[in-house]
């Protein structure tokens, strides 16, 4: 594989493989997606809402443990593909499939910036992907190569702004810094429509509040770690209700997401 972007250098990566290898060694199989969780109820249906007419083949980037690829192909019939670097990742997201009945074009083991691109896939998406870069630009430009003229660009990430910031920096600020947080905001996907001539479909605040969303960095904790993860059990416990997922803020809102269209011509 020959590297393809000279842009995107370990520099500008705010996680690494160790990061990420920790996070999939701590996943359960089967994984789908879930209904009853407020985070995958308000995403997949706001996919649902937005995406009505896509069909083809999907390429998600950073696939691990393919969730939701395993929803985009049962829900919208598209044939999955995945990036994924991380070897855990790797495997965790073949077996996924295995366990859940579905078949992949391909799952590429590999770093999605020393791949070659292929303008194939009808819809393109990373979720929790974008942002744990500097020149985030850059990446979002290497996502529209593999994207066919036409296709659908779907963006998500989580807000570590607002409200989430102060409680995560309690809880553990060191993961504030494997992300960037001048992206987490709707204007900064307002103009990538612009830079990169997208037609916007979809672009909000969405998941309401997200108690789950927060990652804490020791089992016990001082006093204040132990008052705040209380209260967010509790949170959890009341977010549960639906009613809930369609109240949305920059300041509460757990998550952004944004829809493109590719221009049919560039």
């Amino acid at each position: 594989m020959n590297s393809i972007n000279s842009n995107i250098e370990e520099s500008q990566m705010l996680t690494d493989v160790d990061f990420w290898e920790s996070c999939w060694n701590q996943f359960n199989l089967p994984c789908e997606l879930d209904w009853n969780s407020s985070f995958d109820r308000c995403l997949g249906v706001a996919i649902k809402e937005n995406l009505p007419s896509a069909s083809g083949k999907v390429l998600e980037v950073g696939c691990a443990p393919g969730k939701w690829l395993a929803f985009m192909a049962r829900e919208f019939d598209l044939r999955p593909s995945g990036v994924e670097y991380s070897e855990s990742g790797i495997r965790l997201t073949r077996e996924n499939f295995r366990l859940l009945g579905i078949k992949p074009d391909e799952i590429i083991a590999g770093d999605f910036f020393k791949v070659n691109p292929s303008p194939q896939f009808d819809v393109v998406m990373s979720f929790g992907f974008i942002e744990h870069f500097h020149d985030v630009d850059a990446v979002i430009s290497l996502h529209l190569k593999w994207l066919k003229p036409g296709g659908k660009l779907i963006l998500g990430l989580p807000n570590f702004r607002g409200i989430y910031f102060p409680i995560q920096y309690v809880l553990d600020k060191k993961i504030l810094a494997k992300h960037n947080l001048g992206i987490m905001n709707l204007e900064y996907f307002r103009v990538v429509a612009k830079r990169f001539s997208l037609t916007p479909v979809f672009l909000e605040y969405i998941g309401s509040f997200q108690p789950a969303g927060f990652v804490a960095g020791y089992r016990l904790g001082n006093p204040l770690q132990v008052l705040i993860r209380t209260v967010l059990r509790l949170a959890r416990r009341i977010r549960r209700w639906r009613g809930f997922d369609r109240y949305n803020h920059s300041f509460y809102s757990g998550y952004i997401l944004a829809i493109y269209k590719k221009p049919l011509a560039e």
